[in-house]
């Protein structure tokens, strides 16, 4: 692993961007560079990819469909790419923002019904999330959207997810894309919002 030297005032930069007990310095690094990744990525909703540019079917959040067999090609959270694009990426994203929200882990496994638990575990179909010192038991697609959809609305984060069914016999909709949709939804004034 490469070794780098950073000067005092650097740090002290980097250390106004962590979170304490849960950022290293690896971390916080790796949240910049993604910033800089997304700023140097065309805005997606001005020019639709190909995934966003043709859909057959938008799905309804609070009745999801079996997406057994389905590939996820784009999503985004506010505005931001996920990546890489898939169901438990999308799901990791949500636990990180969601932890950020609450004072602590009991708050996190009240809203989110994932298996998880405090620090790391790599065993059991575990995976650790560096960011907010979690790990987390990796779902299949079904459940892993079920939750990040439950994390999207208690928190009122814009959800947007272009899929695929794959060619298989046994797939909902076989070769079909979709487009699931979440419009953000913050706290009006009068509930309690800025």
């Amino acid at each position: 692993m490469p070794e780098i030297t950073i000067e005092q005032q650097t740090f002290e930069r980097l250390q106004d961007h962590a979170q304490p007990f849960i950022d290293t310095p690896d971390s916080v690094v790796r949240r910049a560079l993604d910033a800089l990744d997304n700023l140097a990525k065309p805005d997606t909703h001005s020019f639709p990819t190909p995934e966003r540019a043709h859909t057959d079917h938008a799905i309804d959040p609070d009745h999801l469909p079996n997406l057994k067999y389905t590939r996820v090609q784009d999503a985004s959270m506010d505005g931001v790419q996920v990546r890489p694009a898939n169901w438990n990426s999308l799901l990791r994203q949500m636990l990180v923002r969601a932890q950020k929200h609450f004072d602590d882990f009991d708050q996190l496994r009240r809203v989110c019904t994932v298996n998880m638990i405090q620090g790391r575990k790599d065993d059991d179909g575990y995976r650790y999330i560096e960011e907010i010192h979690t790990s987390y038991q990796g779902l299949n697609a079904n459940a892993a959207a079920a939750a990040s959809v439950a994390l999207a609305k208690y928190f009122g984060i814009a959800l947007e997810v272009y899929f695929q069914w794959r060619q298989k016999e046994q797939a909902l909709h076989p070769g079909k894309r979709a487009c699931l949709r979440l419009p953000s939804r913050r706290p009006s004034p009068r509930e309690g919002g800025a």
